[in-house]
């Protein structure tokens, strides 16, 4: 107990750390994809967290890891641009009345109104890179294809007769000197006796600039567990806070999304047919509209001795009524996904005079919430994803590899949820975003929900690119030079499934990180 009479003032002092939306040059969504570890990490650093100290004192347990990595970035998509001197009128925007913008065969944005009388805008469509070079972000801040970053992880558990407690405290910043992103800022000048502040616009575009941040905290893992029932073939147990979806139910596509919740968990064993597991919760997706989700997955692991493992998960994120913004029913959460999965465990033959474990695996989704629109005209609700796993990473000299194919249409998975490759998305489009152009007035949507508009201009809808709606290939390397120290190389790419929802688009990134767990 006397740790924690040292570490609590720790707690005291980062919990109160700022954390930012949007982290150097990427998403703050893409920065949780990209820091969800592959299951070849997960085992390699899982493996140090039940060393105890002295070994890790009598019930606690503290685990971690250390991590410098770089990241190669390219990504490719389509961009709405502005020309306010078009040919068709020099006067910039103008009010235009309610009708349909589309965008026409020459990527040239058009209106088409009731009477069928169409008038040209002086919005483009054009598919061009999105990194490297002059290119710029959402914030029009200029974003490279390298991205290094450094990251610190602490990992707490106690355990104490029939309850637990288990935490998680992730630091992840980009590298760089102290960062100083802005081109101009106010600058204070006081009067005489100091007691008024006169500001003034200052220009800091020549001074020099840096990325790195050194505040960037998440508290990635914070829940209490307590066991209710245990007889040497059946566990009942139940937590309460918070940790990542992925945490808990498996899928290669889906659960990037945080848990704040209650979970309970069953185990068993059914003679000699399988073991049997069923976990479900119930967690708070927004606390000011009372939205709630719910989750549940249940599998068969080893049916039969074969090694074979068959899962089935439902999660439910649909909004009924109105969400914080008052859209009634807002299609961003009209997500109800079940899925199955099925894994072959087995060991290979002899490679270099060992066997190594390895799995196969595929997975398939499907959303029943998903409906047609008028810019989907088909559901565009599945996804897949399909495997070959080999290797497993504990100490000195091991290795391992993890190829897979993923698949996931642009209704499938909810665009904060997507896992697995993604599609970069450094604009950070949501795929149910709605482009104002000339609005200036209180707006409704129509009776079909792809366009609406008011009568002091117009809003059109155009599907950008989201989070889904790609197909790729991963492949995942690791190796460890040390029982404590590693290196992983990961590659991915991904291209567009469907073009007429945001166009074609490609995404790719190469990665190398080294990682010091302990």
């Amino acid at each position: 107990m006397r740790f924690f009479r040292y570490l609590f003032p720790l707690f005291t002092l980062t919990f109160i750390a700022v954390y930012g939306q949007r982290v150097g040059q990427e998403t703050t969504f893409n920065r949780e994809l990209r820091s969800r570890d592959d299951q070849g990490v997960r085992e390699f650093v899982d493996s140090k967290e039940n060393i105890p100290v002295k070994e890790k004192a009598k019930n606690l347990e503290i685990s971690g890891d250390v991590r410098f990595e770089y990241t190669n970035l390219r990504e490719k998509g389509v961009v709405l641009f502005v020309d306010k001197g078009g040919s068709d009128y020099s006067s910039g925007y103008r009010e235009l009345p309610p009708g349909n913008v589309t965008i026409n065969k020459n990527g040239r944005a058009e209106q088409k109104n009731s009477k069928g009388v169409v008038t040209p805008l002086n919005i483009y469509e054009k598919y061009r890179n999105l990194r490297g070079g002059h290119y710029v972000d959402i914030d029009g801040l200029p974003v490279s294809h390298n991205d290094f970053d450094v990251e610190f992880n602490l990992k707490l558990k106690y355990v104490y007769e029939n309850a637990w407690a288990n935490a998680q405290l992730q630091f992840d910043n980009p590298c760089g000197i102290k960062r100083g992103f802005g081109c101009s800022e106010k600058f204070p000048i006081f009067n005489r006796d100091g007691s008024r502040v006169f500001r003034a616009d200052s220009d800091t575009r020549i001074t020099a600039k840096g990325s790195g941040e050194q505040n960037l905290l998440s508290l990635k893992r914070a829940f209490i567990g307590y066991n209710l029932w245990a007889d040497g073939k059946n566990r009942f147990d139940i937590e309460v806070g918070r940790r990542k979806l992925s945490d808990v139910f498996d899928s290669e596509i889906q659960f990037t999304a945080r848990f704040d919740g209650m979970l309970v968990k069953y185990a068993t064993s059914i003679g000699e047919i399988s073991d049997f597991y069923w976990n479900t919760g119930a967690f708070v997706i927004d606390e000011r509209k009372n939205h709630f989700g719910w989750v549940t997955e249940f599998g068969f692991l080893n049916v039969f001795d074969t090694g074979l493992d068959l899962k089935y998960s439902f999660i439910d994120w649909r909004k009924f009524g109105v969400n914080r913004c008052f859209a009634r029913n807002p299609w961003g959460a009209a997500f109800a996904n079940s899925q199955i999965t099925a894994e072959y465990n087995f060991s290979t033959p002899e490679i270099f005079c060992k066997t190594y474990p390895a799995q196969l695996y595929a997975g398939f989704l499907v959303n029943q919430a998903a409906n047609k629109s008028k810019f989907t005209h088909k559901r565009e609700n599945l996804g897949a994803f399909a495997g070959f796993y080999i290797g497993e990473v504990n100490k000195k000299g091991d290795w391992m590899v993890d190829i897979e194919y993923i698949y996931v249409q642009a209704q499938a998975i909810p665009d904060f949820d997507v896992g697995s490759i993604g599609r970069g998305n450094i604009i950070d489009e949501n795929f149910y975003e709605i482009y104002q152009i000339d609005a200036y007035s209180d707006s409704n949507y129509d009776s079909s929900g792809d366009v609406y508009s008011s009568s002091g201009g117009l809003i059109g809808y155009f599907p950008r690119r989201g989070n889904a709606n790609f197909h790729g290939w991963r492949i995942d390397t690791l190796y460890a030079i040390t029982d404590n120290l590693s290196i992983e190389l990961e590659f991915e790419t991904s291209t567009e499934i469907t073009r007429k929802l945001g166009g074609p688009h490609k995404y790719a990134d190469f990665e190398i990180e080294v990682i010091y767990a302990f």
